[in-house]
């Protein structure tokens, strides 16, 4: 059968939305007659039509350049011009206009050769009666695709914004992933530990720690991997400088955490080295610290083990806001403390009262003269002062490293969340399109990651199986919404279109940033193992496993499910499809393991 339209024939009797609606067209069209035709056509269904008909590459430029249009219709072959040519000069203008191809008869191959060129669908003009639907379905499209457009703008916006807070932070900040490797380090690298970024990424994260330091690096790490709601931890530890040196720094750790999972560890440092230096500095005497003493950019102050005053350079009394050491001293220090930061107090003095002395390094958080709450890192010892035993108490204002870090986090999670964000809203879009398989994706996604689950794959690729099983489909966006709602059974054209949705996927992903090959796991969810499969008929363990799980989910899901040209088939017959071809089409792995959740675990599709 030959000239049988691709779109679904829409009655045009009902009243449409869009009647008197303004319509700016460019039309690409040699005949005068063959004009007023579309234009009767656009004016019967309701349009107000304001257009320009343009004969020559040079015009269709020119037109382009100089006013918007809503619609380009273009016949598909002119004496100076032809559809395909104009498609071309489309494209090289990079404007999202749709064009519909409007032509005498012509076969399916030239049709389909248009779509595959960028044409939006073809009208053939002895069959007028679905120009105007196709016009109202293709402007309707061109509204989601901008807004989708705002969106990813928006988006790539708000992770500039992080990358230019984390790449200009003075302290070193690194991601490591749950195989200990370094997937990120910012600029500060170099200045702290003279590495350029480039040299650490895909390092190992451990190869730097001093030995010594190495346990209590080990203890954290594990922590942080295993427990989604871990404590942020902080410590000290020592780092091996590119020239051979040790450099001390201050690590802080977190996770960040996705659907319950450990996605990565994040590790803030600060270069503490010249601060221990300091401390050493001022352990190694004791007189030559108090000749020094005011002069400290540090905050310091000798107290008795009670926790009274006896001394205090001008740093603390910056710190506290007070005017004299009298005057601190006068100050009860259950005023100078926050209620929890006293509470600790009190249980630091009972220790060292009873002789039982706690940590040397803690956080305290001090109410200043005028009200306003600061948050200070103390390094505590004990010494002889005068003679008597006495604590030396050094306190570094670290409120502004609090709050970045803070920020920080806030930063990391709203970045995560953005991105979950961005494939929801592929998927959505894609299924968007075919009421009749709302859901496919999703159920697929959750088959495909308790299959992978199931066979014990890692954490980290397992999350990336259920993020391509929700947008494996995505390729279906440029397809003609009325092929994958058509009740009846598909032609060969139609199918051939349907079959470039996973290398249409493949075109859509592979640059958008990601951990996981989900380009490339879209682009084989169709590919078989025996190679009978597409877009690149790829055999075995040419196929990622990725791809091989989320083939056996799709088919089982599918047949399982609803479809516009069949009622269901029944799990059953899904199970026999995989039975019956297990080894031959699909892995036998993947296949023995979703057999044995449908037939021993109890596993439903949502």
């Amino acid at each position: 059968m030959k000239n049988i339209p691709i779109s679904k024939i829409i009655p045009t009797h009902r009243k449409q939305p869009h009647e008197g609606k303004l319509l700016r067209v460019l039309m690409l069209e040699d005949s005068e007659k063959d004009a007023r035709l579309i234009l009767r056509r656009l004016k019967k269904d309701g349009y107000n039509p304001v257009y320009e008909r343009i004969k020559t590459p040079a015009a269709m430029k020119k037109a382009l350049k100089e006013k918007q249009w809503d619609i380009i219709l273009c016949d598909y072959k002119m004496p100076k011009f032809s559809g395909p040519s104009a498609i071309t000069v489309l494209k090289k203008a990079n404007i999202d206009i749709p064009l519909i191809v409007v032509a005498g008869a012509i076969g399916e191959a030239t049709a389909v050769k248009c779509m595959r060129l960028g044409a939006h669908d073809y009208i053939i003009k002895g069959n007028m009666s679905r120009l105007c639907p196709a016009i109202a379905r293709e402007l309707e499209e061109a509204e989601v695709r901008n807004k989708e457009k705002h969106m990813e703008e928006k988006l790539r916006y708000e992770e500039q914004r992080f990358r230019a807070f984390v790449e200009n932070s003075p302290d070193m900040i690194t991601l490591i992933n749950l195989e200990g490797t370094i997937t990120y380090v910012n600029p500060a690298v170099e200045k702290i530990l003279g590495f350029k970024p480039e040299e650490r990424i895909g390092a190992n994260g451990f190869e730097l720690i001093h030995p010594d330091d190495m346990k209590l690096l080990a203890d954290s790490f594990n922590s942080l991997s295993r427990d989604t709601n871990a404590p942020i931890i902080q410590g000290e530890m020592r780092l091996r400088h590119k020239d051979g040196s040790w450099c001390t720094l201050e690590a802080v750790g977190s996770n960040l955490v996705n659907d319950n999972l450990v996605e990565v560890i994040v590790v803030n440092y600060r270069d503490i080295t010249e601060r221990k230096q300091i401390e050493y500095d001022l352990r190694v005497s004791e007189e030559n610290f108090r000749h020094s003493f005011d002069d400290s950019p540090l905050g310091v102050r000798i107290s008795t083990i009670e926790g009274e005053t006896i001394y205090a350079n001008r740093a603390i009394l910056d710190i506290y806001g007070y005017d004299s050491v009298e005057e601190l001293k006068k100050t009860p220090l259950k005023e100078r403390y926050t209620p929890g930061s006293y509470a600790e107090f009190q249980l630091r003095k009972g220790k060292r009262l009873r002789g039982e002395f706690g940590p040397s390094e803690y956080k305290i958080s001090i109410v200043r003269k005028n009200g306003e709450i600061r948050h200070l890192y103390v390094f505590r010892k004990e010494i002889f002062w005068n003679g008597k035993k006495q604590s030396q108490v050094i306190y570094q204002d670290i409120t502004e490293r609090r709050q970045a870090e803070e920020k920080l986090r806030e930063t990391l999670e709203s970045l995560r969340k953005s991105n979950k964000t961005t494939i929801q809203v592929l998927g959505i879009a894609s299924e968007a399109r075919d009421p009749y398989t709302a859901g496919h994706q999703k159920r697929v996604a959750d088959l495909a990651r308790t299959i992978a689950t199931e066979m014990k794959l890692p954490h980290d690729t397992i999350e990336g199986i259920r993020m391509a099983g929700s947008i494996h489909d995505i390729g279906k966006l440029s397809l003609p919404a009325e092929i994958l709602s058509k009740p009846t059974k598909l032609t060969n054209i139609e199918s051939s279109l349907i079959k470039e949705h996973p290398q249409i996927g493949y075109e859509m992903l592979k640059d958008v940033e990601s951990p996981w090959p989900l380009a490339q796991i879209v682009h084989q969810h169709h590919e078989r193992i025996n190679g009978s499969g597409y877009p690149k008929n790829l055999k075995g363990d040419e196929i990622l496993m990725e791809s091989r799980i989320l083939a056996v989910a799709d088919v089982v899901e599918a047949m399982a499910s609803h479809r516009p040209y069949r009622p269901t088939l029944g799990i059953d017959t899904a199970l026999e499809e995989i039975v019956k071809n297990k080894g031959i089409l699909y892995d036998d792995a993947v296949a023995d393991t979703c057999l044995k959740l449908f037939r021993e675990k109890g596993y439903q599709l949502a």
